[in-house]
């Protein structure tokens, strides 16, 4: 009777191909490769924007330009830019129409996913100034944007802090610029928002204005917090909520604007 020799299995191809594997390596380096990429462009662009800012400030200074809407154009058209060059992610923005009754300078009021929410927010809006981190106003070539279009500084470990940041956003309310804060003070990891500050509700209260509360979801997918690498597909949503002014207590205004926000959040993830 023949004897029938096993096969040694181990000198057989495996059933699991190695393709998928070298397929992932691959979409990993051009990941990495497409972000340097993007970085790269995201710095000289606006290495570029702002030496035409610098120019431009001459003869649009603050005594011919009050409210500097010639350097906010320029930061719109550098978030303009800086969304041109992710082509996969399809930026979405809903209720615009919300705005349109209204003919007084707004609060806006944004969650914080990522750092993509800046461009996503510069994209969208042409004219408004945002409370910034003190030590980016160094940051080449940001910094000297930051100061050409007067974007309030905040150290929130200096005495007096809140005070300053408050009355120099007031003043730009004052003078008819719309002010962005991020009332969570950073990034949040995920979908979930961080508890809201106070601050963004006082200065309304303050000046009188209504606050606008933005919900913006799919940003902490491009490019999530602490990391450096993009991912260049996705649906990035920007939904306008109803303004509303402060006649109350700030803490319940900080509390409710929150709860809204995550409930626009929620119902775009379930959409999505």
């Amino acid at each position: 009777m023949e004897m029938k020799i096993p096969r040694d299995q181990s000198l057989e191809p495996s059933g699991v191909s190695i393709r998928p594997r070298q397929g992932r390596r691959q979409a990993a380096t051009s990941q990495v490769l497409l972000s340097i990429a993007f970085w790269i462009w995201v710095a000289l662009s606006g290495m570029v924007l702002a030496l035409a800012a610098l120019l431009l400030f001459v003869p649009f200074n603050p005594l011919i330009d009050r409210r500097r809407r010639v350097m906010d154009w320029i930061s719109h058209l550098w978030g303009k830019g800086i969304m041109t060059m992710l082509p996969g992610v399809r930026l979405e923005v809903l209720g615009r129409d919300r705005l349109r009754t209204w003919n007084e300078p707004f609060v806006f009021c944004a969650n914080h996913q990522s750092v993509a929410d800046i461009p996503v927010l510069l994209s969208i809006f042409p004219h408004f100034k945002f409370v910034v981190k003190e030590s980016l106003f160094w940051l080449f070539p940001l910094g000297l944007q930051l100061r050409l279009c007067g974007y309030v500084p905040s150290a929130k470990d200096k005495p007096g802090a809140a005070e300053q940041v408050l009355a120099k956003s007031e003043l730009w309310l004052r003078r008819g610029s719309n002010m962005l804060l991020f009332p969570e003070g950073t990034r949040s990891p995920d979908d979930r928002l961080l508890r809201f500050g106070q601050a963004a509700f006082v200065l309304a209260q303050r000046a009188g204005v209504p606050v606008v509360p933005l919900a913006v979801s799919g940003t902490g997918r491009v490019i999530a917090k602490g990391r450096l690498l993009y991912d260049f597909t996705g649906v990035v949503r920007v939904e306008i909520l109803e303004p509303l002014k402060v006649e109350g207590d700030p803490k319940a205004y900080a509390s409710r604007v929150s709860a809204l926000i995550q409930n626009a959040i929620n119902d775009n993830v379930l959409d999505s």
